[in-house]
């Protein structure tokens, strides 16, 4: 039984701690709670009143006593002033405040009390260092004794920031509302306190009693992990939704990453929920996944399982040649279409575009126009396609992007001429690569080359290399941005291969095989191809592609019409596939295959 009286004590003690109750009736006001400040200047008269004591000079004299409540919170106290108040003398009561010093310059929210004439106004403001600002302006009030001001006054401010301001100016408790407003730029605190400003004549004259500061509703929501954030390859930043009791706070074994050991220790921040994670060796670059369990907010509700929150670390790395390449260039976009260059990370590594800049060249040779890929750090994967340019909206809505999420939104882009230019990209050591681009780079039977990009078709060698940037395949959308190249070619490949996915196909619409798929993959790129359809008796029912530029390696589809957008009947089909190249070079593939039915 003693045990479990213990316990409650204890709990008890827990729950109340970010709390104030002072009504004085123990006679001190150096504990239960303890007020600190001009301690000298302050007693406990025999009302069990905190009143200021007598003073041969007039000065401004202040105590506080710890309060974490700045959000779901109700402040309630009397106070009394034996004179009539002015700007001479007069109160404030501080709700919220960082500092401890409530002379010196804080961040918080006080009600003042004191104004010349008989009328007095009960007013809310918001301090920020030595600026403060009223955000409540209570109406003028006439006091019924006009050298004594008596009120009870009651501050509510809800989760979401909204202060409303009550009083009684008879001491009760019939509050009367004097105002409201929604106001969360501080939303922490450290003190609850008095201040008060008097001349010589008024230092006995300033009365407080029954302090209550609570929360205005009960807390039982758990706090929650918000974020997670590396601020360098030793520390990182976690925040949570609310501030949290030290002792599990501080806990360095309440946090748990993934592949790492625990960190060494935990700190708090001057943010009160906030917090820094050290780990004792440096973090390899990659993601990271961080669960947090056992930390409890200052009413000691505990988090919840499965508080989880990713972050990402790219060790300071300085950009070299061969590590970014230029991919692709359309400089020379279709009506209403912009301009972009695609860049190619060439490492093992995940790369920051931060340092990344973009240029062209002026008449004597020197990057100029020179742009900023990003102004904030940008994580590009190892052996991923980037897009840079203006506007990747216009971008995907002319072109398949296959990788959406792969661009970066330049604020602005170097003049890239449409018939011939040189694009630059640079990092801090300066030049890393330079491709001089011409519109006799296109194939030669292109009839248009507006909207068609230049892709590399090979990374291994210099982007100037002779026909190393060809004309992006038509069966490819005449662009790939994001994705490898239609005209990239692959070193492994040995022999020119035609293939079907399935050698029969049911064209009916059950979402099972209603097209023919043909791959196809091509050792040297640059071809063209002509598709046709015949039966098995050699009649052509369908043109499925005509003088077409297609990519080194990809797929046509059938979808089993003629060409007059007929059903074909059911049976053996031929899939002839012819291509040239304009070295001369043709070459013929055959594949047969069933159009099938249902029974």
């Amino acid at each position: 039984m003693r045990k479990t009286l213990l316990f409650l004590m204890l709990l008890s003690v827990k729950l109340t701690s970010a709390q104030v109750v002072d009504d004085f009736s123990d006679g001190n006001f150096t504990s239960n709670p303890a007020w600190v400040g001009s301690n000298s200047l302050f007693n406990v008269n025999s009302s069990k009143q905190l009143q200021t004591s007598l003073s041969s000079t007039g000065q401004t004299v202040s105590l506080v006593t710890s309060n974490l409540l700045a959000l779901n919170v109700k402040c309630e106290f009397l106070v009394q002033m034996n004179f009539d108040p002015s700007t001479s003398n007069e109160a404030k009561i501080y709700l919220i405040a960082d500092n401890q010093d409530l002379n010196a310059p804080l961040n918080g929210y006080f009600v003042q009390i004191g104004e010349s004439g008989s009328t007095d106004s009960y007013d809310l403001y918001r301090q920020n260092g030595a600026t403060v600002t009223k955000i409540i302006d209570g109406p003028a009030k006439t006091r019924v004794d006009v050298n004594t001001l008596l009120a009870r006054i009651k501050v509510t401010r809800n989760d979401v920031g909204k202060w409303e301001l009550f009083t009684d100016i008879t001491g009760g408790t019939n509050y009367a509302l004097e105002g409201s407003v929604t106001d969360l730029t501080y939303t922490n605190s450290d003190w609850f306190g008095v201040r008060c400003e008097y001349t010589a004549t008024r230092s006995t004259g300033f009365i407080f009693d029954d302090f209550t500061v609570s929360e205005l509703t009960p807390d039982v929501t758990p706090p929650t992990l918000v974020s997670a954030k590396v601020l360098d390859e030793l520390n990182v930043e976690v925040v949570f939704s609310e501030r949290l009791q030290p002792s599990s706070a501080l806990m360095a074994n309440n946090y748990a990453v993934a592949n790492l050991s625990a960190p060494t220790s935990v700190t708090a921040t001057s943010i009160a929920n906030v917090y820094k994670l050290t780990f004792a060796s440096a973090l390899p670059s990659g993601d990271y996944k961080l669960t947090v369990t056992g930390v409890r907010d200052l009413k000691g509700n505990q988090i919840g399982a499965n508080n989880t929150a990713t972050f990402f670390y790219v060790k300071p790395y300085t950009l070299k040649k061969g590590d970014v390449l230029i991919s692709e260039v359309l400089s020379n976009p279709r009506t209403g279409g912009v301009d972009f260059v695609e860049i190619y990370n060439n490492t093992n590594q995940t790369l920051d575009l931060k340092e990344l800049q973009l240029a062209n060249i002026d008449a004597t040779g020197v990057p100029a126009s020179i742009k900023n890929v990003s102004s904030a750090s940008v994580y590009m994967p190892a052996k991923t396609y980037w897009v840079l340019t203006t506007n990747p909206t216009v971008v995907k809505q002319h072109y398949n992007a296959k990788f959406p999420n792969q661009f970066v939104q330049m604020s602005s882009f170097p003049s890239y001429n449409n018939d011939k230019g040189s694009v630059v990209l640079l990092g801090t050591i300066g030049l890393l690569e330079r491709f001089d681009y011409d519109e006799g780079m296109h194939i030669a039977l292109l009839k248009d080359g507006d909207g068609v990009s230049l892709e590399r078709t090979s990374f291994s060698k210099e982007a100037n290399a002779l026909g190393n940037f060809k004309s992006a395949a038509k069966s490819s959308g005449f662009a790939t941005p994001t994705y490898r190249n239609s005209q990239e070619e692959n070193a492994a490949l040995t022999k020119n291969k035609i293939s079907l996915v399935s050698k029969t196909f049911s064209p009916d619409g059950d979402g099972f095989e209603d097209l023919m798929q043909i791959d196809y993959s091509f050792v040297n790129n640059g071809n063209l191809a002509n598709v046709n359809i015949y039966t098995d008796k050699g009649i052509l029912v369908r043109k499925l592609e005509l003088n077409t530029t297609i990519a080194t390696a990809g797929s046509f589809t059938w979808d089993g019409l003629n060409d007059a957008g007929q059903q074909s009947k059911i049976g053996i089909y031929v899939i002839k596939f012819d291509t040239f190249a304009l070295s001369g070079k043709t070459e013929s593939f055959k594949q047969t295959c069933v159009l099938a039915a249902k029974l």
